[in-house]
C-alpha cells in the first residue's frame, strides 16, 4: 500500500513539473513579426513584411435610391405624318420611375521604390446590383413601344475600373482617362464627359517642374463612348429619307472608331488650384456589317471597303480653390468642342437622357446621336453616300461649399449642344439638340468617410429637326422640348 502511495505521489509531482516547464520560454520560438507603417506615400500604407513594397487597401460600400417621374414618349420615327408625331408610343405611367443600386468597390495599391522612381501596381474593381430605372436591362425588339420600356428586374455586374502598372512616368493597362477632368462627385449624370470604367491605354507623363506636367497617351477607342454601334433596328447611321431616329432595318452598317485615339494634356498645378488643356484625335470608319435582303444599296460601299473620317476634340479645365469662403471650398469648370467625337462632350450624346438603354429621363421624341450621318446620296456607284460628322460643344461648372465640418453641398450647372451635319433637301434627320442641367446636393458626414447625401437635378432637352415639313409644324412639334427632375439619396462609407 505504501509503495502504491509513493508511486502515485511521484506521478503527480512529475505532471506538475512538466506543466511548469511547458510554461517556460522556449529557445526555438519564432520571433514576432510586426506590420510597419509606410508613410512615404501617404496615409494608410504599410510595409509587406520582409520587403520594401508598401501596400494600401481601400474601397467603399454605397446604397443609392433614385426617383425620376416617367415622361410620355412620342413616335415620329417611322413616317413624316401628323398622326405619327401625335402618337404617344408610351405614356409616362408605363415607365419605371424608381430605382435602386447597391455597390461595393475594393482597391489595392502597391508601391516599391526603384532607381528610376516608384514602381506602382494598382487595381480597382466594383460590383453593383441594380433594379428599376437603375437596372441594366431593357427591351429592344424593333417596335417603337419596346424601345422605351424599362424592364423591372434586378441585375448584378462587375466592372474593372483600373488595373495598371506605372513606372518611370509610363502607365500600362486600364487607367483613368487623360482627356476629361471634371470630378465625378455629382450623383446624377451631368452634361460632360466621364469615364468611370477607366481606359485601356499606354501613356507617358512628364513632370516638367514648377507644377507643370504633360501627358501623351494611346487610348482604346472602344472605351471612349464615341458612338460606336451597329445599325439595323437599333440604328447607328441615319440614312432613310424619313427616318428621324432609327435607320431602316435593312441598312446594316457599322460605325466604328479606329484602333486607338491619341490623347494629350498639359497641366499646371499650384496652391490656388490647377489649369489644363487637353485634346483627343482619332477616326470614325464605315463598313458593311452584314448582307441581307434589300441591303444592295450598301454593296457599292462594301466593295470600296471601310472609309475613315477624321475626328477630334479639344477642351480646357480650371479649378480655383476658395479657402477664403470656407476650408475645402473650390469651383471647377470646363469647356469642350468636338467634331466626330460625341463621347468627349457627353457619353452617348443626348441619346443618354432619352433612350431606354441609358435609363430614360426626359422622354420626348427619342434621339440617336452618332458621330457620323449620311446627309445625301443613295449608296450606289452613280450616287455614293455623302457622310458628315457630328459637331458639338459644352460648358459646365461645379461649386463645392463646406457649411461646417460635417455638412457640405455641391452645386452644378451644365449645357451641351449637339449639331449633326446639314442634310440634303428631302432628307429628314434630327437637327440641333440642346441640354440644360442644374443640380444641387446636401451631404452630411457624421464621421470621417461616411456620407449621407440627397441630390436634386433638373434638366431640359430641346430637339430641333432639319427640313421641317408642314405636317411636323402642324402637329405642334410634340416632344421637341421636354423637362424633368431626378432625385437621389445616397449613403456611402469608404475605407
Amino acid at each position: 500500500m505504501l509503495n502504491k502511495t509513493l508511486l502515485g505521489s511521484a506521478a503527480v509531482i512529475m505532471t506538475m513539473v512538466g506543466a511548469q516547464a511547458a510554461d517556460l520560454p522556449s529557445k526555438k520560438a519564432a520571433p514576432a513579426t510586426y506590420v510597419k507603417i509606410c508613410d512615404a506615400y501617404g496615409a494608410g500604407f504599410f510595409f509587406i513584411p520582409g520587403g520594401e513594397t508598401c501596400v494600401r487597401v481601400g474601397g467603399y460600400v454605397r446604397a443609392e435610391y433614385q426617383y425620376t417621374p416617367g415622361k410620355n414618349v412620342y413616335a415620329g420615327a417611322k413616317a413624316d405624318t401628323v398622326a405619327a408625331y401625335q402618337t404617344v408610343d408610351q405614356v409616362g405611367g408605363a415607365q419605371a420611375s424608381a430605382g435602386y443600386e447597391a455597390r461595393g468597390r475594393v482597391e489595392l495599391d502597391a508601391r516599391t521604390p526603384t532607381s528610376m522612381g516608384v514602381a506602382r501596381t494598382f487595381i480597382r474593381m466594383r460590383s453593383a446590383n441594380t433594379s428599376g430605372i437603375r437596372g441594366a436591362t431593357s427591351t429592344v425588339q424593333g417596335t417603337a413601344a419596346s424601345m422605351v420600356t424599362n424592364v423591372d428586374s434586378s441585375a448584378t455586374g462587375i466592372n474593372l475600373e483600373a488595373a495598371m502598372v506605372q513606372w518611370a512616368g509610363f502607365s500600362f493597362g486600364v487607367a483613368p482617362e487623360n482627356y476629361a477632368m471634371m470630378p465625378g462627385i455629382m450623383y446624377n449624370g451631368m452634361p460632360w464627359a466621364g469615364f468611370p470604367n477607366g481606359m485601356k491605354q499606354i501613356a507617358y507623363t512628364a513632370t516638367l517642374g514648377g507644377g507643370w506636367s504633360a501627358t501623351v497617351a494611346l487610348e482604346d477607342r472602344n472605351d471612349s463612348f464615341n458612338g460606336s454601334s451597329t445599325a439595323g433596328t437599333s440604328g447607328a447611321l441615319q440614312t432613310a429619307a424619313n427616318a428621324l431616329v432609327y435607320a431602316n432595318a435593312n441598312q446594316y452598317v457599322s460605325q466604328l472608331n479606329t484602333v486607338a485615339n491619341l490623347v494629350g494634356n498639359i497641366r499646371l498645378d499650384q496652391a490656388w488650384g490647377f489649369a489644363a488643356i487637353s485634346g483627343m484625335v482619332g477616326n470614325n470608319s464605315l463598313r458593311q456589317d452584314a448582307t441581307t435582303a434589300g441591303n444592295n444599296a450598301f454593296a457599292y460601299n462594301a466593295l470600296q471597303g471601310a472609309k475613315t473620317y477624321s475626328a477630334y476634340a479639344i477642351g480646357g479645365t480650371v479649378r480655383i480653390n476658395l479657402p477664403m469662403i470656407a476650408a475645402g471650398d473650390y469651383i471647377i469648370g470646363s469647356a469642350n468642342y468636338a467634331s466626330g467625337m460625341t463621347g468627349a462632350l457627353m457619353g452617348g450624346g443626348l441619346s443618354s437622357v432619352s433612350n431606354a438603354a441609358q435609363r430614360r429621363e426626359l422622354g420626348g421624341i427619342i434621339r440617336n446621336d452618332t458621330n457620323l450621318y449620311a446627309t445625301g446620296g443613295a449608296g450606289t456607284a452613280a450616287d455614293p453616300w455623302v457622310i458628315g460628322s457630328t459637331k458639338g460643344w459644352n460648358v459646365n461648372a461645379i461649386f463645392v461649399h463646406n457649411w461646417s465640418s460635417t455638412w457640405r453641398s455641391n452645386f452644378a450647372a451644365g449645357y451641351v449642344e449637339i449639331n449633326p451635319p446639314t442634310a440634303a433637301a428631302g432628307r429628314v434627320i434630327w437637327g440641333k439638340g440642346q441640354l440644360y442641367v442644374g443640380a444641387a446636393s446636401l451631404i452630411y458626414s457624421p464621421v470621417r468617410n461616411l456620407d449621407i447625401g440627397l441630390e436634386l437635378q433638373y434638366a431640359n432637352v430641346k430637339n430641333k429637326i432639319q427640313n421641317e415639313s408642314a405636317n411636323f409644324i402642324e402637329a405642334g412639334r410634340p416632344g421637341t422640348s421636354s423637362d424633368n427632375y431626378s432625385t437621389k439619396l445616397r449613403v456611402e462609407r469608404s475605407f
